[in-house]
């Protein structure tokens, strides 16, 4: 969190993406799902008060960094997930990767793996990428996964199907991994 922003009590939708590196869509869903607590101003915007954010951002990385980050990648595209998985595992990154190819193995590798951020694929043989978020979201224990969307085909109504789906944001292919590093934490 910027200094600027540590002193200010109440924080804006666009603050909050910025601190949390993520699109203000997303920061709105939580506040819709009631993750992340909001104050409504008089004029009807969404305001946060600096501790909840704090709060959450606390729950949304429970081991603070502690321990390596636990990565499932989903993608039926095997060079992407290799890319992935070099990425991931070739850098000073604190990271434990495991792959799936499809919707069905995905499933059975969030309980066997247990996760802390899946990488989803949007367009995979048998099953939608979002089909498989609003199942990890379902489940009993895996529903904090965090969820990260990609697809080369990102159109607004895919985006939003993600989102609703529970995906915290949505990137495109060919991905800005320096965007999707600090998305996950590994960077600044």
């Amino acid at each position: 969190m910027t200094e600027e922003l540590k002193n200010l009590p109440y924080l804006t939708p666009n603050e909050v993406a910025q601190w949390m590196m993520v699109s203000p869509v997303t920061v709105r869903s939580w506040a819709q799902k009631g993750l992340l607590q909001a104050e409504v101003t008089p004029g009807g915007h969404r305001r946060f008060r600096r501790e909840e954010v704090e709060r959450f951002a606390r729950q949304w990385n429970p081991q603070g960094n502690k321990g390596p980050l636990r990565v499932l990648i989903v993608d039926d595209d095997r060079a992407i997930v290799g890319f992935l998985r070099e990425l991931l595992e070739g850098g000073d990154y604190q990271t434990v990767v495991e792959t799936a190819h499809d919707g069905f193995e995905a499933g059975r590798k969030v309980h066997a793996f247990a996760p802390d951020i899946v990488l989803l694929d949007f367009m995979m043989p048998g099953i939608k990428g979002s089909e498989v978020c609003r199942q990890i979201k379902q489940l009993p224990g895996p529903a904090n996964v965090r969820v990260i969307a990609m697809s080369g085909y990102l159109s607004p109504e895919n985006e939003a199907e993600l989102l609703a789906a529970g995906a915290e944001c949505c990137l495109s292919k060919p991905l800005d991994t320096n965007r999707l590093l600090k998305l996950m934490g590994l960077e600044d």
